[in-house]
């Protein structure tokens, strides 16, 4: 019974002692391995814009929409139906391009299919979900989407890089 309870008691020790170990390695630090702790969300957000009026200034662009957001819109060629709203379903063709460089890493058209999705319920990057409902049936238009409206800081392996602003030409062509 003795040797019970001294190895009970050494267990109980143990124990607290793994405790205490536990709650003193929950500190503040940033997970090394987070892509998102350590992450400069406004610094990003300025590298983005600064990129995307470059890309302005470089190829004569003007007459852009700029929300609160950060994200850009431009009318390529108006519509004349109704605009999308969130839980509606639409039907878009699209090109999408990085803007640092115009590599085009997506394409609704290369593939013949126009691509489908329901307008803010989380199906697509968040640039796409509040840069439809900007569009009228039968538009075309570029977004020009800030890196935290896209892919942020992971990017999407293997064609779009971390902290990459984006944009897409989209033609909307039906609200389902």
């Amino acid at each position: 019974m003795q040797q019970l309870l001294k190895r009970s008691a050494l267990w109980q020790l143990l124990l607290a002692f793994s405790f205490l170990l536990g709650l003193t390695s929950c500190g503040d630090e940033p997970d090394p391995y987070d892509p998102y702790a350590n992450y400069d969300y406004e610094a990003q957000a300025k590298a983005d814009d600064a990129m995307i009026q470059a890309y302005f200034k470089a190829n004569n662009i003007t007459d852009t929409v700029k929300t609160a957001s950060g994200l850009y819109y431009k009318v390529l060629k108006p519509g004349t139906g109704a605009k999308p709203v969130a839980g509606q379903k639409v039907s878009v063709h699209y090109i999408g391009k990085l803007v640092q460089n115009e590599y085009v890493f997506d394409s609704s058209w290369k593939r013949v299919y126009p691509f489908e999705f329901q307008v803010g319920a989380g199906k697509v990057i968040k640039g796409w979900d509040e840069g439809l409902p900007l569009m009228q049936e039968g538009e075309k238009a570029i977004l020009f989407i800030p890196s935290h409206l896209g892919y942020g800081p992971v990017g999407s392996y293997p064609s779009i890089p971390s902290g990459a602003p984006l944009m897409f030409e989209v033609d909307l062509l039906d609200i389902l």
